[in-house]
């Protein structure tokens, strides 16, 4: 999909409500079964089966029916939103107000409550199932149903026998559930076994899940207003993405993937935001991403990732041309301490037409294209430096440096990096113990100091080893120290993703926290102001809604304590 004309950065693209959703086992007994917003103590159950848990009755009469669809849930006007138009889709988010909402749960109520033991997604088919079989009949049609024809891709044909032989058995069981509870005014046709297989195919290609932010340490205190001081020692704010459900969008769907999205997706109760996140020119491509992203994940997961779930190679920009974070996301440090090249456990070798091969196992995974001489910065030729000789055949062997040849035993250096990293997180769990002992301090320092030596100094994993350190000295008071790592961890993933990605805002609350700690007012108001200016980027005016402690920590590092009358 292409834009037709230029859209600005903090457009928001689209809006649109699901055409069916379901809240995942992991969070049935903690969300809202409806809105999947936090289930407070006093929970709404289902009139009639009362497994389903809802926030209010409002919730639990839309799931269970009994009352008209009224549309509330904007977050700010359509008027600001880029006419869909513009990018040829039809809008599914506006609806009549007072229109007729078909219940999505009546027809789970009863029986053995198969939607509480069926996986996620095939729960989530029997609900498509239903609501084309709810909305035939109020219009009179023929009950004898074969299935939702709709405009959705499905990779049955690719799919493993195994798994065919899953979705066959699902379908079976959906049918029998959905005959016992629609009885003799339901009736199927000879096709309708293979409309419910498919359905099951397209539901789990198509599917988004529907994620929210969820408040740890810290932060968790400033939402609830609980007041917050220099005084306050190991507080640190962090946030974590939670999947609470999946649905399905018909036009949200119709995005394509990209490792290195320029559309941001989020979600305020049901229902589905895109918003750009870069000036997008007229013709170029408007993407999100279905979860891998560069900087978050190396070349060779993202393409196995994508592979399993969605059954296609990425040859987005990210995907098809070297860049730096590919490089040194999983890469070790060269042995020579003048050296920044990478060393990693791919072979990569370059062939005739300028291009780059990365290949595990020998297999190939992946081909990409040198960067043009004006993209190529002074980290990437350092880390890289053979790539961009005039050689034209060149291979780089795992455990050899790609700027020098140097050599490391590779499978001793990933032993012992994998036990410094276990150490350290060890550090970050006892450290919650009041009065921990110098020893594990000692060890985690040592830990990190073995990272180093062997990682690179751009690489995930030492970014890791520092926010664990980080994290660890905030909860045990020092904050000085914890200060100081919060600040490394950055520094590296600033070079993995970009300066202005989502995932530096949320590290720069982090290190908000702990300079307000400190009692740094100032440095706190400015590293705030650099993740506000982020988080604008990506949610728009919409940041205090999707992130409510923004707005408190906003309120504490401009001289406010939260709580204060």
């Amino acid at each position: 999909m292409t834009s037709p004309d230029d859209i600005p950065p903090t457009s928001l693209i689209h809006v649109e409500d699901p055409l069916a959703a379901i809240i995942l086992k992991s969070c049935r007994e903690t969300h809202c079964h409806y809105c999947f917003s936090e289930a407070p103590a006093d929970v709404v159950f289902c009139p009639l089966c009362t497994i389903p848990v809802y926030c209010s009755r409002k919730c639990q009469e839309q799931a269970v029916g009994g009352i008209s669809w009224n549309q509330d849930t904007y977050l700010e006007s359509n008027s600001n939103a880029v006419d869909l138009g513009i990018l040829s889709l039809t809008s599914t988010r506006c609806k009549a107000t007072d229109s007729k909402q078909i219940a999505e749960h009546r027809h789970e109520c009863g029986g053995a409550h198969w939607a509480a033991v069926l996986p996620a997604d095939i729960v989530l088919a029997g609900r498509l199932m239903a609501q084309y079989i709810d909305s035939r009949m109020l219009t009179g049609k023929s009950s004898a149903i074969s299935g939702p024809k709709m405009d959705l891709i499905q990779h049955y044909d690719v799919d493993s026998p195994t798994s065919k032989l899953e979705s066959h058995i699902y379908a079976i069981v959906l049918l029998s559930c959905l005959q016992k509870h629609y009885k003799s005014d339901l009736s199927w046709k000879e096709e309708t076994l293979a409309q419910m297989v498919l359905l099951i195919c397209q539901v789990k290609v198509n599917s988004i899940a529907i994620v929210c932010m969820k408040s740890m340490d810290g932060s968790q205190g400033l939402t609830e207003n609980k007041g917050y001081s220099a005084a306050d020692d190991g507080v640190m704010c962090s946030v974590e993405q939670v999947k609470v459900a999946q649905a399905i969008y018909m036009s949200g769907s119709l995005f394509n993937h990209s490792c290195r999205p320029n559309v941001h997706s989020y979600f305020h109760s049901r229902t589905l935001f895109l918003r750009s996140t870069t000036y997008i020119k007229s013709g170029s491509p408007v993407e999100l991403s279905y979860g891998p992203q560069a900087g978050e994940m190396n070349l060779v997961k993202r393409q196995k990732s994508l592979q399993e779930n969605y059954k296609f190679s990425c040859q987005c920009s990210s995907c098809s041309e070297l860049h730096l974070s590919d490089l040194v996301i999983d890469s070790f440090c060269c042995p020579r301490s003048s050296c920044l090249g990478a060393v990693s456990e791919s072979t990569c070798y370059k062939s005739e037409e300028n291009c780059v091969h990365v290949s595990v196992d020998e297999s190939d995974i992946c081909k990409l294209s040198l960067p043009h001489v004006s993209k190529v910065d002074e980290d990437i030729e350092k880390v890289g430096k053979l790539f961009f000789r005039n050689n034209a055949d060149l291979k780089i062997d795992p455990g050899y440096c790609m700027s020098c040849r140097s050599q490391i035993n590779l499978s001793s250096a990933v032993a012992t990096s994998e036990k410094a990293a276990s150490k350290i997180n060890r550090f970050k769990e006892l450290a919650v113990i009041d009065g921990i002992s110098e020893i594990p301090i000692t060890d985690a320092l040592q830990s990190l100091q073995q990272i180093k030596k062997l990682r690179h100094p751009y690489s995930k994993a030492l970014a890791q080893a520092e926010d664990a350190i980080a994290e660890a000295f905030a909860k045990i008071g020092d904050q000085e120290q914890a200060r100081k790592h919060c600040e490394a961890s950055i520094m590296i993933l600033k070079k993995l993703y970009h300066p202005k990605h989502i995932a530096i805002a949320h590290e720069l609350i982090k290190l908000v926290s702990i300079e307000l700690s400190l009692g740094d007012r100032a440095s706190a108001a400015a590293t705030f102001a650099q993740a506000k200016a982020i988080f604008s980027l990506y949610y728009g005016p919409d940041v205090e809604r999707i992130l409510p402690y923004v707005d408190a920590l906003k309120r504490t590092v401009s001289g406010g304590f939260i709580g204060a009358p």
